[in-house]
């Protein structure tokens, strides 16, 4: 199963820092509408292919981060990505990867705690 992940342009991202809607820690955004936090890496979406040519890696409407780049060896300049023959206009921004907060684990059943007190309760105290 694949990680959902957020794109945000950079225009976008203007616009929620404006509004209040996000704040920026380090490289960690927080949607302050509904608390949610994302980890942020420069990415990049693809708008379309614009030499022509078939579209033979199937990029167009595809969001990639910085690292995915690399890994394909694709050239990004402003405002466009060059992988092989192929050139791609793009819209620069940010893609975030939601942060899995440490207390998010589940909290055991109010009945689970109440056996778990007992049997130590038993097991302390009944010979």
């Amino acid at each position: 199963m694949t990680m959902c992940r957020l794109f945000l342009s950079q225009v976008a991202l203007d616009q929620w820092l404006g509004e209040g809607r996000a704040k920026i820690e380090g490289e960690e955004l927080t949607d302050t509408t509904t608390g949610h936090k994302f980890r942020l890496i420069t990415g990049v979406r693809f708008v379309s292919e614009v030499t022509g040519a078939p579209d033979t890696a199937q990029l167009v409407g595809k969001v990639k981060d910085a690292e995915q780049l690399e890994a394909l060896q694709a050239e990004l300049m402003s405002g466009s990505v060059v992988l092989g023959d192929n050139a791609y206009e793009v819209q620069e921004g940010f893609v975030g990867t939601p942060v899995v907060m440490a207390d998010a684990a589940p909290k055991p059943k109010p009945r689970a705690a109440t056996i778990a007190s007992l049997q130590a309760f038993f097991l302390n105290n009944v010979k």
